[in-house]
């Protein structure tokens, strides 16, 4: 089988939810700041993947969770990419409201491109 029939398509979307560690989220169903300030930022520092909540919905996030830590239970913005096969958003961009204000978030890839 080719590499294009195992091809999932990705659209476009720009979405606002509440970020969440996937880890407590899953088990326990916990979401909201004041757990994002107990646990969630250990979870994702320890290397819980992250990811958005939207209508009621979880989608994983495909970036670099840790530096999203101090962010878990906060609305946040992300443009990207969408897998829906996969549950997966693929962010180019996010931003997070923080103390009332919408502020830039620099994504880390998960993984660096190798060289040759």
């Amino acid at each position: 089988m080719s590499a294009s029939a195992w091809a999932v398509p990705l659209k476009s979307v720009t979405v606002k939810g509440q970020l969440l560690d996937m880890n407590c989220y899953s088990d326990f169903g916990l979401t909201g700041r004041d757990h994002g300030r107990m646990c969630d930022r250990k979870c994702l520092l320890s290397g819980a993947p992250a990811g958005i909540l939207v209508h009621g919905h979880a989608w994983v996030l495909d970036v670099n969770h840790k530096p999203l830590a101090p962010y878990v239970g906060l609305t946040i913005e992300i443009k990207g990419k969408e897998n829906t096969r996969d549950h997966v958003r693929l962010p180019t961009m996010m931003k997070v409201i923080d103390h009332g204000h919408w502020k830039a978030v620099k994504l880390i890839p998960l993984f660096k491109p190798v060289r040759s």
